[in-house]
């Protein structure tokens, strides 16, 4: 924490946590903690300092005009939603960091000019799209399923056999063509 702290104060920052931080640990208090059921991050840049990019925590931090991450795992979750990433140690990368944006004479920063994040435009339809009987879940085959390592473009018939919902776990053979 003191080397967030130390980054935070640096980069004239506020800083959150994952639910499991606050929560279990109690490195923040309850009301800083980001996610789909905490606070919602709208600002312009967001560092992930060893987040590993659960879809609770990401919902959290999709408005955010930059995300940089730093994680030692290279295979993270959070580096498929990050603009920016760092694959190392938090340990060394963030002494770094507050390093280089020096702590010296910091002046008030100016208001906040919100940034928009470029709109990327919707894949042109390839095939239907099946409905999870169970949750509602809808499978877009443009889309894919980045979680379970279906590639974008995939047909619904095309999805191995066992295939089941990324909500709610429901097998293939419980969709219906929307």
């Amino acid at each position: 924490m003191k080397l967030i702290e130390d980054l935070a104060k640096a980069a004239g920052a506020a800083i959150g946590s994952s639910r499991p931080v606050a929560e279990t640990l109690r490195y923040v208090p309850l009301n800083r903690y980001v996610g789909m059921s905490g606070q919602k991050f709208t600002g312009n840049l967001y560092i992930a300092c060893g987040i590993s990019g659960a879809k609770q925590h990401l919902k959290g931090i999709k408005d955010a005009s930059t995300i940089v991450a730093i994680n030692k795992n290279g295979n993270a979750p959070i580096f498929k939603n990050c603009d920016y990433g760092i694959v190392g140690d938090v340990q060394e990368i963030l002494p770094l960091l507050a390093q280089e944006l020096g702590l010296e004479d910091k002046k008030p920063a100016p208001p906040m000019v919100k940034m928009k994040r470029p709109v990327v435009p919707k894949p042109e339809p390839i095939g239907p799209k099946y409905v999870c009987n169970g949750c509602g879940y809808v499978y877009i085959p443009e889309l894919g399923d980045e979680d379970a390592d279906i590639a974008p473009g995939t047909l619904f018939k095309d999805l191995p056999d066992d295939w089941v919902c990324p909500e709610c776990a429901e097998e293939k053979s419980h969709f219906i063509q929307e």
